[in-house]
């Protein structure tokens, strides 16, 4: 198979047109076409729905752009390690991951890696974690964290960890003497937690459902360091976040995390993910182990 006839597919793959993909490519429509065809034929596999809103790629045409993004993800990272080899180049790490993770856990992960890796550049992209798996899968990142409910087709689970909702206050708040608390105990005190739409809310809408309960949040946003600034400033706020989202930070503050009993919301997991089958250069694999290490130990 030519290298262009996979450019070519990769293009339309990626836009959804023959022309956008023509565009793309500096060529005519036609010479796009041309290519697709000739790429089908000479496989004898559909690999497009032609429909009139554009491209739309089969199940075999899935398959092949899978392979055609491992394979170049792959082709490039053996050239950078040939080049790092030859000129000591920097290489670059992308991690995706929801704004819970990027508040502290991962910069202090990242942080220290650098220390012992002073070659090696990151770039954090925040995203929700269908999106962070999503750019794992397309090559846009290298590594996803992602908080899941169940696996995704396209991704390697590198591990999974136990990522409960808990409830965070100050060590004064009057539940803090509690070991455990149900969803019930924070109807009293203002609770600052995530937009509807994310998975932590659904699954605490869900326990105070079952619960037989309505609790309306006094604060909502999508940012852990806004939650946790509230919970800081105010007495009797309480927040909702999981354990590794504050590692490492809550003590400092003066704050504590308390589980909370309802199992609907143990049901969550944090996964790390990278592309599936996909040959991982020798600084990704390490800093992988770094982050299991950090988050096994925060875990447990």
């Amino acid at each position: 198979m030519q290298d262009l006839h996979l450019r070519y597919f990769q293009s339309v793959a990626k836009t959804g047109s023959l022309s956008a993909a023509a565009e793309e490519l500096h060529v005519a429509v036609s010479a796009v076409s041309r290519q697709i065809t000739n790429l089908e034929q000479r496989l004898d596999i559909k690999l497009f729905n032609r429909q009139p809103r554009g491209m739309q790629l089969t199940e075999a045409g899935k398959l092949l752009n899978a392979y055609a993004l491992r394979n170049q993800l792959e082709v490039n990272s053996v050239i950078d390690e040939m080049q790092d080899a030859m000129t000591r180049q920097r290489q670059t790490i992308v991690v995706a991951c929801p704004d819970g993770m990027a508040w502290h856990f991962l910069p202090s992960v990242i942080s220290r890696f650098i220390t012992q890796h002073p070659d090696i550049r990151f770039d954090l992209q925040m995203a929700d974690s269908a999106r962070a798996s999503e750019l794992v899968k397309e090559g846009s990142a290298d590594i996803a964290l992602t908080f899941s409910l169940s696996p995704d087709i396209g991704v390697k689970v590198v591990s999974s960890h136990n990522a409960a909702i808990s409830a965070l206050m100050s060590s004064e708040h009057p539940l803090a003497v509690n070991d455990v608390l149900y969803v019930k105990d924070l109807c009293d005190y203002p609770l600052t937690m995530s937009l509807n739409g994310s998975t932590m809310r659904y699954l605490f809408d869900v326990a105070c459902s079952l619960s037989g309960i309505k609790v309306f949040p006094s604060f909502s946003c999508d940012s852990l360091g806004a939650t946790y600034t509230m919970v800081s400033e105010h007495p009797n706020m309480i927040g909702l976040c999981s354990a590794v989202a504050v590692s490492g930070k809550m003590h400092k503050d003066g704050l504590v995390l308390k589980p909370l009993h309802e199992p609907q919301l143990s049901q969550r997991s944090l996964q790390v993910q990278v592309m599936a089958e996909r040959y991982l250069p020798a600084h990704i694999e390490a800093f992988l182990v770094v982050l299991e290490e950090k988050l096994t130990a925060v875990v447990c």
